[in-house]
């Protein structure tokens, strides 16, 4: 084990959330490393090939997340690949992705900015000293392990690894009550004229149902013609997984594996345009909605999110995803937001309860089941990111816990608060 370096802000995980974080401390003057177990940045619109940015915008296609997150997208505007699109069904706007274009997006901003990165490098373990706070963590590189000191911490890693390994506070809903995770499909060879009509899906699944008596879990989902490559993204393959159980995980992926292989069969053979598709690509890993949570200072609720709360002086971001519940296999509960407008998310829900220089971001941030069912997309991440990203660099300057300061400095760095 080699003794590592010393930073003002180290950020566990290269997602949405974690490139925010670690650009926006950054851009407040801290020395950041960040640590990301996969070779690419990107999380899981990347390594689970979840190509579509939802939660930039409201339902009235109002953007309501800026800063670092906007510079994404002006980044994949000038590499001519940004495509908005809406669901009428839902009413949602999203904007849609192109994985090899996402990815060198994601290198060029964090070299830019300076960013100290360690791409194959995995959180192994954490030191908490006797006041409640962490201060250093073990990561096991391509070269071994290594020790890492810093002022203050973000976990942008999905799954609460770094709370977990320090032994902040969390919450883990049993498994049956938390959301299915799902194995995004890219399938080729899908006629420009094709049927990606959510009827067409329901026709086909029940005659391949009738044909070979294996039924599946989902009879619709959202299925979209990505840029660039032309391939045709699906969301059908759903799970009831648990994601902390490495045994069950690898049962349940390799399920979702099977069922991918079942759709591009009763496609091809009850769906117009899809005579000639092909599978592309699954995952690679099948794209987890909930794990662990964070135990904040602060949680938003279900009538935050319905009711649009506003609260000016504690927000670090907003927030105007509806209520997007994944229920169960096949199953998916919409609830709008007043107003289909927008809430704010308050610093104290990225905020440890019980580790004073702890930050929480993406679908870490504190919440209630259904309020989670909003503020977990990507677009939130990059708000929640952001901000925490921020509060950790303050905090490592001699600032803690300044909600002012942090407010400020988001303005300064353009985002929307």
């Amino acid at each position: 084990m080699t003794n590592g370096e010393h930073f003002d802000v180290v950020v566990v995980g290269g997602g949405a959330a974690g490139v925010a974080a670690a650009v926006g401390a950054r851009r407040a003057g801290a020395s950041v490393r960040l640590v990301e177990r996969y070779p690419f940045l990107g999380g899981a619109a990347t390594n689970s090939s979840v190509l579509t940015f939802c939660g930039f915008f409201d339902q009235h296609r109002e953007q309501v997340v800026a800063g670092v997150g906007d510079e994404v997208l002006q980044r994949l505007q000038r590499r001519d690949v940004y495509r908005e699109m809406s669901f009428a069904w839902t009413g949602n706007h999203f904007v849609l992705l192109d994985l090899e274009t996402t990815k060198i997006v994601y290198d060029e901003l964090v070299t830019a900015e300076g960013v100290d990165v360690r791409l194959h490098s995995t959180l192994s373990d954490a030191v908490r000293d006797g006041q409640g706070r962490v201060t250093e963590v073990e990561v096991h590189g391509r070269g071994g392990k290594e020790r890492l000191t810093a002022q203050a911490f973000v976990d942008a890693s999905g799954d609460g690894a770094l709370l977990a390994a320090a032994g902040a506070g969390v919450r883990v809903a049993p498994v049956d009550e938390r959301q299915t995770s799902t194995l995004v499909c890219r399938f080729g060879g899908v006629a420009e004229d094709a049927d990606l009509g959510r009827e067409g899906m329901r026709d086909a699944v029940a005659a391949h149902a009738r044909e070979t008596g294996v039924p599946l879990a989902r009879d619709q989902g959202i299925t979209v013609r990505l840029p660039v490559t032309g391939h045709v993204l699906s969301l059908l393959v759903d799970e009831q997984l648990d994601a902390l159980d490495a045994a069950a995980f690898t049962r349940d992926e390799m399920s979702a594996r099977r069922q991918a292989w079942r759709y591009l069969e009763a496609f091809r053979k009850h769906l117009a345009g899809w005579e000639h598709a092909y599978l592309v690509e699954t995952g690679p890993q099948i794209g987890i909605r909930e794990s662990r949570h964070l135990r904040g200072r602060d949680e938003l609720t279900r009538e935050d999110v319905l009711r649009a709360r506003k609260r000016p002086e504690e927000s670090i971001g907003r927030c105007g995803w509806p209520i997007e519940d994944h229920v169960a296999p096949g199953v998916t509960r919409y609830q709008p937001i007043d107003d289909k407008g927008w809430y704010d998310i308050p610093y104290g829900a990225i905020t440890s309860a019980d580790t004073d220089n702890l930050w929480a971001a993406g679908r870490l941030t504190a919440a209630d089941r259904d309020a989670f069912a909003s503020v977990r997309v990507m677009g939130a991440a990059f708000a929640t990111g952001h901000a925490a990203g921020v509060a950790a660099a303050q905090y490592a300057a001699g600032r803690p816990h300044d909600l002012a300061a942090v407010r400020a400095e988001l303005l300064r760095q353009g985002a929307l608060v």
